[in-house]
């Protein structure tokens, strides 16, 4: 006997040699390598995705405002130089220094001159928040020769809020894209490798792989993000903001998972139907008819 085909005698080899045979095809092998392509990029997209969302202005300029807030800490800096720079904007026009502020914000006198400390502490960290959203970690580098102690809580508080920028905007927005076109095309490429019900299974089934992935891993590093700071505000406050940040990956992998299972089922559902409606089963590739062929062999 040799290959899958009939042997001297005319007779076909028994199912579950075929099954095996087939199960250990360059072609079966070329349908796993996809799958797991495909996992991978649905695993990338959702995180790009949802990069993309947290560092969207609209979600990342209150996060921005929040975390300068804690660097900053404008509210002692307000109550250290607010009444040197009222008096200054008492004897002057025009824009106004703020010495001893990280970031290089300017301040109209008149401004100044009609604002509470409430006021002028929102008007420094909107601003604030606005700089490093353009520039990014680089608006913290007021001398152009700035080292960050990325293993300090003031560091890695820095190094965060300079990750909120557009420039990582735009970056998430090209890894996404380029990840939502992969990830079709290797869904597509999987459909045309398979047969029956296949075609929307064994897609569904990768994409949805990749997705727990993507929600697994962010969910993880939300519990390691809890698991420091204690009882120290500024601290707390740092966790706060990457939990807030890594939500959105738990989030958006839990969808991609839920909408590749939820094809998964249909795709089972509507096998289940076609079978029941024809009275026989509809794909020839899957294992319940190899099952079936044995019993009639055995008969």
């Amino acid at each position: 006997m040799s290959g899958l085909g009939p042997d001297e005698f005319g007779a076909e080899p028994p199912v579950r040699e075929r099954l095996f045979a087939e199960v250990a095809s360059p072609g079966e092998g070329r349908r796993s390598l996809v799958a797991v392509l495909l996992a991978l990029a649905a695993f990338g997209m959702a995180l790009s995705v949802s990069a993309w969302q947290v560092t969207g202005e609209a979600t990342a300029l209150p996060m921005l405002r929040s975390a300068i807030a804690s660097l900053t800490e404008v509210d002692r800096f307000l109550a250290e130089e607010g009444p040197g720079l009222r008096e200054a904007a008492a004897r002057q026009e025009g824009v106004l220094e703020l010495p001893g502020y990280p970031l290089p914000i300017a301040l109209e006198a008149r401004e100044v001159r009609g604002a509470s400390d409430a006021e002028l502490q929102a008007m420094l960290l909107d601003r604030s928040a606005a700089l490093v959203y353009a520039e990014g970690l680089r608006a913290f580098d007021l001398t152009g020769a700035q080292s960050i102690d990325r293993f300090s809580v003031d560091g890695l508080l820095e190094l965060m809020a300079g990750q909120l920028s557009g420039p990582a905007h735009e970056r998430a927005g090209t890894a996404a894209a380029v990840l939502a076109a992969a990830t079709a095309a290797l869904a597509a490429l999987l459909a045309a490798l398979s047969t029956g019900w296949s075609r929307l299974r064994a897609p569904a089934a990768a994409a949805a792989l990749g997705g727990v992935g993507a929600a697994a891993l962010s969910l993880a590093a939300w519990a390691i993000a809890g698991q420091f700071g204690g009882s120290d505000p500024f601290v707390s406050h740092l966790r706060a903001i990457a939990q807030a940040g890594v939500s959105a990956g738990t989030r958006n992998g839990a969808i991609v998972a839920g909408a590749g299972l939820a094809l998964v089922a249909a795709a089972w559902g509507l096998e289940l139907l076609e079978r029941r409606t024809a009275g026989a089963p509809a794909d020839a590739g899957d294992a319940p008819e190899y099952a079936a062929a044995d019993e009639r062999e055995a008969g």
